[in-house]
């Protein structure tokens, strides 16, 4: 009985100490959300090197400041690990310049300023990662990607957050690579570089819980 009351003492506090923690916790431990952004780019360089019809190898280099629109849109799941960081990974669809479109794979760390997840509050975030090309013949070339942005969050209830985001985004991309202004395309082993370093703006709405 002498050993049986403190073991009980024990266990009661230790029940208690946890029941306290998840009270006070105003947060869900594992989050999930959605993102779709507007991408706006505004700058590009460009590296082709292909074999032309008559033999001749192909070498063309540039920038590019021309506007060019396009779409994202964004799955995500990550975890809270404390009130002002969470750490998701992303995954969907993003075009990214003429005709290029990436399946991204990446990392993302967000901060958010306050301690308390019921509040509204800015966030600031980074993500690095890379991503496939969506056209068949381009599949085993790999793109990187990175975007650092900010934002504002609206707390909705505990679980739900709507955020209003802004980045800089950019990418390494291997696009499609034209012989001339009648649309051949360069393909196979006639193609040795397709390159392009893409900076945008994007602009986006997410919704996680």
């Amino acid at each position: 009985m002498r050993r049986l009351v403190p073991a009980i003492m024990l266990l009661t506090c230790c029940l208690s100490l946890c029941g306290k923690g998840r009270a006070e916790r105003a947060y869900p431990r594992f989050t999930f959300g959605v993102e779709g952004d507007y991408a706006m780019t505004l700058l590009g360089a460009y590296h082709y090197n292909y074999i032309a019809e008559e033999g001749d190898r192909i070498n063309l280099r540039g920038v590019t400041s021309s506007f060019i629109s396009n779409g994202q849109i964004l799955l995500n799941a990550g975890v809270n690990v404390s009130p002002k960081v969470n750490i998701s990974v992303e995954c969907g669809w993003c075009g990214v310049y003429r005709e290029v479109r990436i399946i991204p794979f990446l990392l993302r760390g967000t901060w958010f300023s306050g301690r308390d997840p019921m509040r509204n509050r800015w966030l600031a975030y980074v993500s690095v990662g890379g991503g496939v090309n969506d056209d068949a013949e381009k599949l085993d070339r790999l793109s990187a990607i990175a975007k650092a942005g900010g934002g504002y969050r609206v707390s909705l209830n505990r679980f739900a957050k709507l955020d209003f985001l802004f980045s800089l985004h950019g990418t390494f991309a291997h696009p499609r690579t034209y012989r001339n202004a009648q649309g051949s395309v360069v393909s196979g082993n006639a193609l040795r570089r397709s390159d392009a370093y893409v900076g945008a703006v994007t602009f986006g709405i997410g919704l996680t819980f």
